[in-house]
């Protein structure tokens, strides 16, 4: 679903992400976990196309969208969760549902059943919720686009224990059907949950890449990539 080779980018012409080869395959969930600034959001960002790769290729379901703009590669089926929430502030709830449903005509429906917590707020602007109501709304308008691969960077951030619950719920819904995802998250637990395939960053190079089999035996190595210490919890 998801083909990532040799890919290098960055901003200004400082490299951020190094020579990164990577795979997803259908159904598939693979996470990037890593320190802050090691370069997570900037591969997402590439990957989608908000930023223009300076060398290197991204193959989306066979098609080589390296250079694409973000609207054409969302287009393709791809569902993307900013790591800044990418809310329309001008736009009421309803209003920035609507924008992804060329892809699902039946987003609206979808995303107030995934996430009730919405619906009471579809006439608020985006401007007016709060910031976890935000990070609501980018999940919502992602996952029931129903997209063939699902790109979200720390979607789990500001939102409550319950709402995560139905979220990892309706990633493994969609992962059954046959979709992808590549997520970046600094959370563990949804790690060992959710991950097929775990990616540890470090300076813009992938250091790791660990099977689902062998997550228990490295949560040192996974403890480490994210600095924390035995202690943290």
């Amino acid at each position: 679903m998801l083909e990532i080779s040799g890919l290098v980018s960055g901003y200004y012409g400082l490299k951020i992400v190094r020579g990164i080869s990577l795979k997803v395959e259908k159904g598939e969930v693979l996470f990037v976990m890593g320190r802050n600034g090691v370069g997570k959001t900037t591969l997402l960002k590439t990957v989608v196309g908000h930023i223009r790769p300076m060398s290197g290729r991204v193959v989306i379901d066979g098609h080589d969208v390296t250079g694409w703009s973000p609207h054409a590669i969302a287009r393709m089926g791809v569902g993307y969760v900013p790591q800044d929430r990418g809310v329309f502030a001008r736009l009421t709830v309803e209003e920035n549902l609507r924008i992804a449903e060329g892809l699902n005509g039946e987003i609206l429906k979808e995303a107030f059943k995934l996430f009730p917590e919405l619906e009471p707020l579809r006439d608020r602007k985006g401007g007016k919720l709060s910031g976890g109501e935000q990070q609501i709304l980018a999940v919502a308008r992602a996952i029931a686009s129903r997209p063939k691969l699902l790109v979200m960077d720390e979607p789990a951030t500001g939102l409550a224990p319950p709402i995560i619950r139905r979220m990892v719920e309706a990633v493994k819904q969609l992962t059954s059907q046959g979709a992808s995802a590549i997520i970046a998250e600094q959370n563990p637990a949804l790690v060992f949950e959710l991950a097929d395939k775990l990616a540890l960053m470090e300076a813009g190079e992938i250091k790791a890449i660990i099977g689902r089999d062998r997550l228990a035996e490295s949560q040192q190595l996974l403890r480490s990539a994210l600095g924390l210490s035995y202690q943290d919890r």
